[in-house]
Order: C-alpha cells, then sequence, then structure tokens
C-alpha cells in the first residue's frame, strides 16, 4: 500500500472502531492486534491511534488501568472533552493535516462535503478480523448518502414563509382521514334512503299478488292481506335500519374489533456457543460455571488449562472446575510471549496442559483471558 504523496506512510487508526469491530463492547486487546498486524503489513509506517473520549469507561473494567498508560505514553490519543464532532472530526483532522491515511471501517458521511479527499484512492482503509487468517485490510470508497437525508429533511417552510435550519423544531401535524369504514357506512344510508322510497312510492299492486299467488283455499280478501302484511314489515324494517345507521354515522364512533388473541408461541431452550470466541454479547459459559470460576481464581492468580482450539488471534484455553464442571477462556497471541508470537500455534498445541495467569475477565460476556505463565 502507497502513502497518498510520495513519504513515508503515515497512518492515523479510528481505534474505536476497530477495537469495536465485530463487537458491541470496545476491546483494547483487539485494537492492539489490530495495530500490530497493519504494522507488520506496513513496515516503517507511522501509526497514530485515536479513540473517543468516552472510550475508558466503554471498555472492560479489567483494561481501563492498560488504556490508562497506553494514553499517558502517547500510545493513544484521545480528542479534547466536548469536542464537536467528538472523535471522528479530531481522526480526520489530523489525517487533514499531514495528509495521512485513515484505517477504519466507518464512512465519515458527515464530513464528506468538509474532507472531499475521503473519495480519493488509499486515502480510506477497512479492516476486519477473518477466522484462520487474522486481520485483513483493504481499500474502500465511503459511502455516500447522509447529505441527501438531511436536505430532505430540511426541505419544508414555516407557516411564517421562512426556511428551517438546524436545530428549528418542526412539530408534525396529522392530516385527518375519514377510514375507510366510516366512508362505507356514510354512503349507505343514502343508498338505504332511496331503496325504501322506491319501495313506499312503488308499491306492487295487490292485483298483480292476487294473481300470481296459488290459488287457495282462503278467501281472496285474506289472501289479499298477506302480501300487504309482508310489504309493511318490510319497508318498517328498512326504516329501522335507516335510522340505525345514520346514528351511528352522526356519532362517528368506530365499532370496536374483537380480536382473539393469538396463542403465545412457545420458546424453544437456546443452545449453549460452542466456541468461546463467538462474537457479540453471548455469553460463552453458563453463568454457575463462570460465578464458580469467579470465586475461586482472582485477577493475577496462576491456573492451569489444556488448549482445545485455535483461533485466528489466539487460542482457546479449558480450565477444569470442582464437580466435572469447566469454562472455556482465550489466550491471544499478545499475551503468549515476549515478543508475541505471529500465531498461537507457534507456541502451543492442542491437548497441551499449560500454566496459564488470569488478566482480564469479561463478566458481561462470560468470558476470561488468559497468558501464558
Amino acid at each position: 500500500m502507497s502513502p497518498p504523496r510520495s513519504g513515508r506512510l503515515r497512518v492515523v487508526v479510528d481505534g474505536s472502531n476497530l477495537a469495536t469491530e465485530g463487537r458491541t463492547v470496545p476491546s483494547l486487546v483487539q485494537l492492539d492486534e489490530a495495530v500490530r498486524a497493519f504494522v507488520e503489513e506496513n513496515p516503517g509506517a507511522d501509526v497514530i491511534v485515536v479513540a473517543d473520549a468516552s472510550f475508558e469507561h466503554r471498555v472492560a473494567t479489567s483494561e481501563r488501568a492498560r488504556f490508562k498508560e497506553a494514553e499517558l505514553a502517547g500510545e493513544i490519543v484521545t480528542p479534547p472533552a466536548g469536542a464537536i464532532g467528538r472523535g471522528d472530526a479530531f481522526i480526520l483532522k489530523i489525517a487533514h493535516r499531514i495528509n495521512a491515511v485513515v484505517l477504519s471501517n466507518d464512512s465519515f458521511q458527515e464530513f464528506h462535503e468538509e474532507y472531499p479527499w475521503l473519495f480519493d484512492p488509499n486515502r480510506l482503509i477497512g479492516g476486519k478480523p477473518v477466522k484462520g487468517v487474522g486481520w485483513v485490510f483493504t481499500p474502500r470508497i465511503p459511502v455516500r448518502g447522509a447529505k441527501a437525508r438531511v436536505v430532505k429533511k430540511l426541505s419544508v417552510t414555516l407557516p411564517d414563509g421562512v426556511a428551517p435550519t438546524i436545530g428549528t423544531t418542526l412539530t408534525p401535524v396529522k392530516a385527518t382521514k375519514t377510514p375507510k369504514k366510516l366512508a362505507k357506512v356514510a354512503k349507505s344510508p343514502a343508498k338505504a334512503v332511496k331503496k325504501v322510497a322506491k319501495v313506499i312510492e312503488q308499491p306492487k299492486p295487490l292485483e298483480s299478488a292476487v294473481k300470481s299467488a296459488p290459488k287457495m283455499v282462503e278467501p281472496a280478501a285474506k289472501v289479499a292481506a298477506k302480501p300487504a302484511d309482508a310489504a309493511a314489515k318490510k319497508v318498517a324494517k328498512k326504516a329501522a335500519a335507516v335510522k340505525a345507521t345514520k346514528k351511528a354515522v352522526k356519532t362517528s364512533a368506530p365499532t370496536k374489533r374483537i380480536e382473539k388473541e393469538a396463542p403465545a408461541p412457545v420458546k424453544k431452550p437456546a443452545a449453549e456457543p460452542a466456541v468461546a470466541l463467538r462474537r457479540g454479547r453471548h455469553p460463552v459459559n453458563p453463568e454457575s460455571d463462570f460465578t464458580s470460576f469467579r470465586n475461586s481464581f482472582k485477577i493475577g492468580a496462576k491456573l492451569e488449562g489444556e488448549v482445545t482450539a485455535f483461533t485466528s488471534h489466539g487460542a482457546v484455553i479449558e480450565v477444569k472446575l470442582r464437580g466435572a464442571k469447566h469454562v472455556e477462556c482465550y489466550a491471544p497471541t499478545t499475551l503468549l510471549g515476549d515478543p508475541a508470537p505471529a500465531r498461537a500455534r507457534d507456541v502451543l498445541k492442542r491437548g497441551d496442559h499449560r500454566m496459564f495467569r488470569l488478566v482480564t475477565v469479561d463478566s458481561e460476556r462470560r468470558i476470561a483471558e488468559l497468558a501464558l505463565a
């Protein structure tokens, strides 16, 4: 990878971004691995690592002292408290001043207009850890779109004709719409009234009713009375329906729909994770087993563990507890020697029983980091 201009490659690392890649809680160990991998791939690069001012409070408690040491030693730089734009603006300002490459998976969309050089070749580099391979870095092009969304939000006019600016509070006004059901109900009374009027104005002649009726033993008057009674009942029934419909439209009270409650879905028990380094916030070990581990070992304690698996950045160590219980721990390559080996396989073998030292504990994910004693 070549620098934007001739001379030594200078890189500004978005520490908060790389430390949180594939995770929800930033890891100082992961950030250290990413920087070491990039320097190994680009020997002689001049690297500046920048982290948000809140980074110290978001990492695991066990990593805060190590972060403070790195900050005091100048290995990590944080922006001044209350800086506008926070860490992103600070990163881009440094990169702009020294004409440096930015190592981040962020697109910095709100800064595209201020720093158009983000779209220049090799000015933005992304990186991700790949299982079995390690960190892989590649040039990126920022994702556009933020500017268009901002314009769309502000493309309105206030009641006094003044265009709003950033910070102006806009109160949406909900349009009153007549529900489809009420619209149909509102139309139905007119149709019903027309039908009733038609029946009243043009009743079927009694003579035709008598002619169409089958010959019966009853007197002609009785036969003629039956169709008349039926017509009267029909007219009264429709009139009552029209009256009820008008009342419903006048009150405009929508009918409440009674819906049957769907049976609650049966939750299946979640399966325990198979590998200790599962990404995200998912706990690695069962809570009871990890509690027993915390009660048995303190930070700095030495313990024996068995190497059960390898990852791109370290090894999975199984530590046995009382009662045939065990927990899975993680030994990163940065804690397997001084200098650290390129791979955990260079110093460990599957099935090895080695002595380790407890370095950090992540209570949220129920996993501990070990160093080779």
